[in-house]
């Protein structure tokens, strides 16, 4: 009977659609078929035929319902979104291969632009450009130059500025916000390390104004340079040394031109002082006899025992002159002259020094009460002329009896030792005399500066001393303190291949070695000692003894095993001139023993601001090497 009623649904379509039929699979009592009518219309039509079974509340089948439906316009905007999905596909992938590509390049790029970054000897960064100037991006290089974290910089917004030395913080900050307004900015300052130190930063900016209205922000750089900064001070120092050395040298041409020029008509006048006196010798007999009482010697308003005498004054006079321009001459060739071709000897310093003593050893005791002599047993000979060496001695000798005044009991120390680790003899003289200014120091071996011209000085003594030790390859400087005394140091190589290289330096002892390092950041020419427990003050005298370049010393009071108040006190005892700085952060440390070893030159309290020691320095002044 089912099929009976099926084979009866499969009935013709209606008229208007002739010729197609469409077949409908029984599915569960109901039957659907869509097809697609290109007859219908100019484009065709699709159309969707329905039937249902109507059954009885047995489940017999009673009848059936059917509907055709015209689903053209769904259908087709059922193409249309399918097609347009297909090419929205084909647009995506294209455009998905393109993003690939450049995240690709990008990716590139970036690994290489961070890869150069990373390389170079700077730290890039951004921050806000608010008051608060919170850094925002910090390159990975930061960890290798500070040893802290990118992180530690942006999570922290105030990180950075608290690590601004102190002594550059406020006046950093102020600049740094002024940066905020001027566009670009450049500036150095010191920042601290995670271990403690401090390194120099050039610090370079630059503010960022976004077009699309978009907040402000800075880019920047940061620079370790430390070891520039150390070499640019390094630098400034050579340069002024150069620049004595070339004065000198300058000088030296000068005074060899001036004496060439002087020394012909002056020996013209010196080798005819004798025949004038020798003429005059036979003269005066005559005038004597016979023109004694000539009456032409009062028309001129002058008697012949007038004549007589003052002919003879004049005279001697004239010698005295001539000699001692001759003597001014010599001096200038002794300072111009660097004679290479005299063949050098072994000379033995402590009977040069002794020699010297015995020539001079009574003129200089007439205000030196206490000659006292350390000389090294067994020193080795240096090549040389015994006669120069002795003659610079003897003159460095007569200049210290000379600054001692008679109030005061004079004293002259002389030491000779060797100095192995610059392969030279080291002689130095010592006095307590007046001392000298450091607007003197600056001129005290060029020729005719004097302080003794109303006493007769010619101002060669030192210049010529300078020049006979530059003769020997050697080195001499001096130092002194008004009121103190003064010293002059020689260094003469023990052999001819051998170049003294030494300049000025200042012994920082500490135990803290985060100051050490800020102490040797700021200033060139420090040599830090750490001090431990094992240190002593016979430590450190055997240090300076054997660096005599050094010309201050600076010390915390408080050291592991070394109390600074002793130490100053052995100082005082061995190296009188050498300027004391003690510091302490302790304000107790300053006052509970300053009186069993004197006053330094300085107390300070720390943490002392490193420009207040740099005037202080500035006002001691430094060996003249």
């Amino acid at each position: 009977m089912a099929d009976l009623l099926v084979d009866k649904f499969q009935k013709e379509i209606p008229q208007w659609y002739v010729g197609k039929f469409i077949k409908s699979k029984l599915i569960d009592g109901a039957y659907e078929a869509t097809d697609f009518f290109p007859e219908l219309g100019k484009k065709g039509r699709w159309l969707r035929f329905t039937a249902a079974v109507i059954r009885n509340s047995k489940g017999a089948v009673i009848g059936a319902v059917e509907t055709l439906e015209d689903i053209t316009p769904a259908k087709r905007a059922e193409e249309a979104l399918l097609k347009a999905h297909e090419e929205l596909e084909i647009k995506v992938k294209e455009r998905t291969h393109k993003l690939t590509k450049a995240n690709k390049a990008l990716k590139e790029t970036t690994d290489h632009l961070s890869l150069v970054l990373e390389f170079l000897p700077i730290i890039s960064y951004t921050c806000n450009a608010d008051e608060n100037l919170t850094i925002t991006f910090v390159s990975n290089r930061i960890k290798e130059i500070t040893g802290y974290t990118p992180a530690q910089f942006t999570e922290n917004p105030t990180f950075w500025q608290e690590h601004i030395h102190p002594d550059d913080q406020k006046e950093i900050l102020k600049e740094l916000k002024l940066a905020t307004h001027k566009g670009t900015y450049q500036f150095e300052y010191r920042f601290q390390a995670a271990d403690g130190s401090y390194r120099w930063f050039s610090d370079h900016r630059r503010l960022i104004r976004p077009s699309n209205r978009s907040r402000s922000y800075m880019v920047g750089a940061w620079q370790d340079i430390t070891e520039d900064k150390r070499v640019r001070q390094e630098g400034e120092l050579r340069l002024q040394q150069m620049i004595q050395s070339h004065k000198l040298k300058a000088l030296g041409e000068v005074v060899t031109g001036v004496a060439h020029e002087i020394n012909n008509p002056v020996s013209f006048i010196a080798n005819n002082i004798p025949l004038l006196e020798e003429m005059w010798t036979a003269v005066e007999p005559i005038l004597a006899s016979d023109g004694a009482s000539h009456p032409d010697w009062g028309d001129k308003g002058i008697s012949y025992v007038e004549v007589c005498t003052n002919m003879k004054e004049i005279i001697e006079e004239f010698k005295i002159a001539s000699q001692r321009i001759k003597r001014v001459i010599t001096g200038l060739k002794e300072f111009a002259r660097v004679d290479e071709t005299v063949q050098k000897k072994p000379v033995q310093i402590e009977e040069v020094i002794q020699g010297v003593l015995i020539i001079v050893g009574a003129q200089v005791r007439k205000t030196v009460s206490r000659i006292d002599l350390y000389i090294d047993s067994n020193l080795p000979s240096i090549q040389g002329h015994f006669q120069k060496i002795e003659q610079v001695i003897a003159n460095l000798l007569i200049n210290a009896h000379q600054s001692v005044t008679p109030d005061r009991k004079g004293r002259i120390i002389i030491t000779a030792r060797n100095i192995e680790r610059l392969n030279a003899i080291l002689i130095e003289i010592e006095d307590n005399g007046i001392g000298m200014k450091k607007e003197v120091l600056d001129h005290i071996f060029e020729p005719f500066f004097t302080t003794r011209r109303d006493r007769e000085g010619t101002g060669l003594g030192l210049s010529i001393s300078y020049g006979l030790i530059k003769e020997h390859r050697g080195i001499i400087g001096v130092t002194s303190s008004p009121d103190i005394g003064s010293r002059f140091s020689i260094y003469l190589p023990l052999d001819a291949k051998t170049q003294i290289n030494i300049s000025p330096a200042i012994l920082c002892c500490d135990s803290d070695a985060s100051y050490l390092n800020e102490l040797k950041m700021s200033f060139v020419d420090v040599i830090d000692w750490c001090c431990g427990p094992d240190d002593t003050s016979e430590d450190v005298i055997a240090y300076l003894e054997a660096h005599p370049e050094v010309d201050i010393f600076i010390s915390e009071i408080k050291l592991p095993a070394i109390n600074g108040w002793e130490l100053l006190k052995k100082i005082r005892e061995r190296f009188p001139l050498l300027p004391v700085i003690l510091y302490s952060s302790d304000p107790l440390a300053g006052k509970q023993e300053g009186r069993m070893a004197g006053k330094p030159d300085y107390l300070l309290k720390k943490t002392f601001s490193m420009l207040q020691l740099q005037n202080i320095i500035s006002e001691i002044g430094r060996q003249r090497l």
